[in-house]
């Protein structure tokens, strides 16, 4: 019987390998920007160039894996923040924080993941659009109306998306007002944008008052 040799971690050699190399592009676009070169991510990871291809086949390879593991990670701490209790204003806030604070303490790889989610990609649009479904469940439970007519909700969050996208990047390469301030801002934007899609089908909420629909579903906070 035969064993495959495994890395420090206990990760087969290939997988240890790939997250070391994935480790020191987060860490080179950190210190360099979204524009840092093989060579830079190469020499974080202790690797020749011509043994670093042996992992990725180009250097898009690498970005668009890069991309997807600080995605995955934003996106956790976003869905750490959706369920919660209390007034609308409290729900819509959550989640911009948790991206607010992501993105200010991760500035360039922010910066990174944002301009590779521009690019045309078949497989990167259907992954924000997979976030923005997940959204839309979320608010569901919120907003009646969100669960009712789960394709307006979609559109409606990636219009929020996008809107927190362009105000974050801008914020971050010129900073007006604090984090709490843009964090603020952002709230009430989003919340206009929910508004006018519930006051389109006939839905008013009062952004002040408490969510009983919640309650009734998920029980008392």
């Amino acid at each position: 019987m035969t064993t495959t040799p495994q890395g420090p971690d206990g990760q087969p050699p290939v997988v240890a390998r790939h997250e070391q190399i994935l480790n020191a592009a987060l860490a080179a676009i950190e210190e360099h920007g979204p524009g840092a070169l093989t060579g830079q991510i190469a020499e974080r990871a202790g690797l020749a160039r011509p043994n670093f291809y042996r992992h990725f086949s180009s250097k898009d390879d690498l970005d668009f894996a890069v991309a997807r593991h600080a995605y995955q990670e934003l996106r956790a701490e976003i869905r750490a923040r959706l369920d919660l209790c209390g007034i609308p204003l409290d729900v819509i806030r959550a989640p911009i924080a948790a991206q607010v604070v992501w993105a200010d303490e991760h500035q360039n790889v922010y910066r990174f993941l944002v301009s590779r989610g521009r690019q045309r990609n078949s497989e990167r649009t259907a992954e924000r659009s997979d976030f923005a479904a997940e959204l839309a469940a979320a608010g569901g439970r919120y907003f009646p109306r969100f669960a009712k007519d789960r394709d307006a909700a979609e559109a409606t969050l990636v219009e929020i998306i996008g809107l927190v996208d362009a105000y974050v990047l801008r914020w971050l390469s010129r900073p007006n007002g604090t984090r709490e301030q843009l964090i603020d801002r952002l709230t009430t934007h989003a919340w206009l944008i929910i508004d006018h899609h519930l006051r389109e089908s006939g839905e008013y909420v009062d952004p002040l008052t408490p969510i009983s629909w919640h309650q009734q579903v998920t029980g008392p906070c």
